[in-house]
């Protein structure tokens, strides 16, 4: 007795049902393929976006040797974090244009243009403070987030993407390097 094929069915129903549970199962296959190239393509497509190298820009070992990065070891996850925040303060344009309008030709096109290293440790050390603009707390990530929004013309990655957890790990390496400490407020030029 065949268990997909009713018994009580007319021969020509019994090839009706047999077509329809061809088109079931090939629908089913198609399914599990489809899903498996979208898998790979993801894959693929974000080696770009979360990949463990770091190019090193100019500048670079300038700044690791002025903020002793190398406390936190010569290589390194959190090394790498730094140097891919590094990357995106000084070239917001070229590591994170999905969330930048801004360009190589426009005047202000990255967070340095606003923001040295030493305002985003004093930040950091400072965030997660009532804002009386807002009327709430906010973090140090959505503070990032409202600059990528405002100053940079763009789009707010979430609080965990590398563009905005690289920064704040960039924002803690130099104020720990500065001896910053909750509070601590920038002494008048």
């Amino acid at each position: 007795m065949n268990r997909s094929t009713p018994s009580g069915l007319k021969p020509v129903n019994r090839a009706r049902f047999s077509i329809l549970e061809m088109a079931s199962r090939a629908s089913t296959l198609l399914s599990a393929v489809g899903l498996g190239a979208f898998v790979v393509l993801a894959h693929f497509a974000s080696a770009s976006v979360f990949r463990s190298e770091v190019m090193a820009e100019s500048g670079w070992q300038t700044f690791r040797a002025q903020y002793q990065i190398d406390y936190f070891g010569t290589d390194g996850q959190f090394v790498r974090a730094i140097q891919n925040g590094y990357n995106l303060v000084f070239h917001t344009h070229k590591y994170a244009p999905r969330f930048t309008r801004r360009g190589p030709a426009d005047q202000v096109n990255s967070c340095s243009g606003c923001h040295t290293v030493e305002d985003l440790a004093y930040a950091f050390v400072n965030s997660d403070r009532f804002d009386p603009k807002v009327q709430k707390r906010v973090s140090f990530e959505e503070r990032v987030q409202r600059c990528y929004i405002g100053s940079l013309d763009g789009f707010a990655p979430t609080i965990y993407d590398p563009a905005v957890r690289d920064i704040r790990l960039l924002a803690r390496a130099v104020a720990h390097e500065l001896h910053l400490t909750e509070g601590a407020m920038r002494k008048a030029r």
